[in-house]
């Protein structure tokens, strides 16, 4: 039985990278793989999953380190010699692990793509060299993306590990424009296999969320805008504030904010803030929500497609996004969708999808829309066609078996 590793900072978690990783996960076992996953944070964790909490971008010691790296201020020599100790004691726990694996395989998720845990980085290369396994560098993101992540004083080793050029080391991105900056910024070539999603078994109202509304405190006349997304500045919370604000004005109707995601990033302060003097009445519920049903550890007995089921209507106005799972989740359950226009948007757009602008016309559209709701549905359903088409998960088992088969030799 072919053994693979999945590598990440988390995994199993509420955000976009472990989501498509699970993707992926489920498909490799059907091929008859045997999955380990390896991570900082693996909510309820299984036999073949390894908790290292140095891994996380979000451990103290990590994360210390990390802001100092990006701080011009701090003195590189001091920085050189805390980065030495830090990957030299990650490697003692992360290469036990992985020899105890022996995999076939290593799927990297993000960790060659953004520099959040230098000594995790430099620790998985040094064991890929070592081992000569084949890995798959899975890029979400890329740094030079983000204008904070370029800020190094490691700028030589950002250059050398995001991502590194290894002949055991095969790309893949998730969008065609990382791809394209990634071959002419660095010279890799990558495959672009986008993210895919469940067209099949669509989270509809049933009776185990009928009452997800009355548990968050929503009466049934309150319009519900789903924000299924963690409160960071990249991801625009301020305008969805802004939004519902002025919707209530205009329409007369009451309605709530609901955001799913925990306060990343030292946002909390100032989200808190942002709360207290808006207008708009906001529902944060971090880690209320599982990924599945019933899941150990979360909140409530609710999934986050559970809340996508009984919202009215999605709003995502992020400024920038690896993919934007959101975008497709919201046609999956066929909820209407206020976004803002983030590069990655337009890639998207180009299939024929219709979203609502989130612009100053964004409350007489959401107004009009729910006002008829045949115009609704057949936008919903029209939306709901494209994605089936081009982002469905046996897309997704068409893309790993093509793109990836030589390499893997498994793969049937």
């Amino acid at each position: 039985m072919t053994k693979v590793a999945f590598v990440s900072f988390r995994l199993r978690a509420l955000d976009g990278v472990s989501a498509e990783a699970e993707k992926w996960i489920d498909i490799f076992q059907e091929w008859g793989c045997e999955i380990h996953r390896v991570a900082g944070q693996i909510p309820d964790a299984g036999e073949y999953d390894h908790v290292i909490g140095e891994l996380n971008f979000l451990d103290p010691q990590v994360e210390s380190f990390s802001n100092k790296a990006f701080d011009q201020g701090q003195d590189r020599d001091v920085l050189e010699r805390e980065l030495g100790i830090l990957t030299e004691a990650l490697d003692r726990r992360l290469t036990p692990i992985l020899e105890g694996i022996a995999p076939d395989l290593i799927v990297a998720e993000n960790v060659f793509s953004l520099p959040l845990n230098l000594p995790f980085t430099i620790a998985l290369h040094g064991f890929l060299e070592r081992e000569n396994i084949t890995c798959i560098a899975v890029h979400h993101d890329l740094y030079w993306q983000d204008p904070k992540l370029g800020q190094s004083l490691f700028a030589e080793l950002l250059e050398r590990y995001f991502p590194p050029r290894m002949e055991v080391m095969r790309h893949v991105t998730i969008n065609r424009r990382s791809r394209e900056e990634l071959y002419h910024r660095t010279g890799v070539s990558a495959t672009c296999i986008h993210n895919c999603f469940d067209f099949e078994k669509p989270r509809k109202l049933d009776e185990f969320n009928a009452i997800l509304r009355a548990d968050l405190g929503i009466d049934k006349d309150v319009v519900m805008f789903l924000q299924p997304t963690r409160a960071i500045e990249r991801k625009g919370i301020g305008l969805s504030l802004r939004f519902v604000e002025d919707f209530v004005a205009a329409s007369g109707k009451p309605a709530r904010l609901v955001v799913t995601g925990p306060c990343e990033q030292g946002y909390a302060i100032k989200f808190g803030r942002m709360c207290r003097s808006s207008k708009a009445e906001v529902l944060h519920v971090p880690n209320w929500l599982g990924s599945h049903r019933n899941q150990p550890g979360a909140g409530s007995r609710y999934d986050v497609r559970d809340a996508y089921a009984v919202s009215d209507m999605v709003t995502f106005p992020s400024s920038r996004e690896g993919f934007g799972n959101p975008v497709l989740e919201s046609v999956v359950h066929r909820k209407p969708l206020l976004v803002a226009d983030y590069p990655v948007l337009e890639e998207l757009r180009e299939y024929g999808f219709q979203f609502l602008p989130l612009d100053d016309r964004a409350v007489d559209r959401a107004s009009k829309i729910m006002e008829y709701p045949a115009l609704m549905k057949e936008m919903a359903d029209r939306n709901f066609e494209i994605g089936r088409k081009h982002f469905s998960l046996d897309n997704l088992r068409e893309e790993l078996t093509h793109r990836l088969g030589t390499y893997v030799s498994y793969v049937s």
